[in-house]
């Protein structure tokens, strides 16, 4: 399933039919991307490993042993796909509004669990935010809820 998920991504024609993604896929897009989050600053830690975990366990209802499968996913099509187009795009076609601002919410707390925030961190979310049909003062509301949740 993941081999067809990277061959879709990467354009394969074959691989493209049919022309729809399932839901996994998106998982998997969502997944990747939060991984992707946790590599803008060059210190993937296990830290945000197990945070991307948790994430994913809290989004889709996942025990652990899932959540940690769906997160080795994540890992795999982020180093096989070469920019996050293809991820937002899915996302952004596949998920309602309010589901792509937890996934932000999901953004911002792998952004900000190291307590320091890279300015290619920021400029990930502000394009991330862009290509997944969201506002920035919807970015706003969520990295404040984030940074709330954080100190409460």
């Amino acid at each position: 399933m993941l081999k067809s998920f990277l061959e879709r991504l990467k354009g394969d024609t074959a691989a493209s039919q049919p022309e729809f993604l399932n839901e996994s896929d998106a998982r998997t897009a969502v997944a990747a991307l939060l991984v992707h989050a946790a590599h803008v600053d060059d210190d993937y830690t296990d830290v945000e490993r197990d945070l991307i975990g948790s994430i994913l366990a809290h989004i889709y209802k996942l025990r652990s042993d899932e959540a940690l499968s769906l997160r080795e996913e994540g890992e795999k099509a982020e180093e096989e796909c070469v920019d996050t187009y293809r991820f937002t795009q899915l996302i952004k076609t596949s998920l309602p509004e309010s589901d792509r601002l937890v996934v932000l919410e999901g953004l911002w707390s792998v952004i900000l669990s190291d307590e320091t925030r890279d300015p290619n961190e920021d400029a990930l979310v502000r394009k991330l935010v862009e290509m997944m049909g969201l506002d920035p003062i919807s970015s706003a509301h969520a990295r404040q809820r984030v940074e709330a949740a954080m100190k409460g």
